[in-house]
């Protein structure tokens, strides 16, 4: 799907024209002040099914980009790609089995708005657990958002019952 600025509100929709061609119109946001929804579009009347997916793709790719770089704790960005998970993962549970010994372990958490690497030493046990635990709590949650989402679509907005 291509992501269109200019909406004002959500208006979920299959718009068909002619006896080939349909437009998939499905969800709202805001970025930087401007409206968008997604707009995808089809060179035929589409299946029910064929709507889902695309709309169910768009979500999965929604929800990937708010885990990669939606988390933010202590007001730094933090880049949250598998490789980053597993590296934090691998680290506080040595950190916790071993009491701290491990530690100090420095981090590359993201970049700042200038593409400058921001950096954290975690000192304490206590600090990084509040890192990791804050992290995983976010992409939990942010994971439950996106399965909601999938399974409030509603299809009737778009012809289909």
């Amino acid at each position: 799907m291509e992501k269109i600025f200019g909406a004002t509100e959500r208006h979920d929709q299959l718009l068909v024209y002619g006896t080939n061609r349909a437009l998939l119109i499905y969800g709202y946001g805001e970025e930087n002040g401007q409206g968008y929804d997604y707009r995808h579009e089809f060179n035929h009347k589409p299946t029910e099914q064929e709507v889902r997916d695309v709309i169910i793709a768009q979500i999965n790719a929604n929800t990937d980009e708010r885990i990669l770089g939606g988390y933010v704790w202590n007001g730094k960005n933090v880049w949250l790609s598998s490789e980053n998970e597993f590296n934090f993962k691998a680290a506080y549970d040595l950190a916790v089995q071993t009491g701290g010994a491990t530690l100090p372990v420095k981090f590359k958490l993201g970049e700042d708005g200038s593409g400058n690497a921001v950096y954290h030493t975690f000192t304490t046990l206590e600090e990084f657990t509040d890192f990791y635990t804050k992290a995983i709590a976010y992409v939990n949650q942010t994971l439950n958002d996106g399965w909601l989402e999938k399974d409030n679509i509603d299809m009737t907005c778009f012809g289909y019952e």
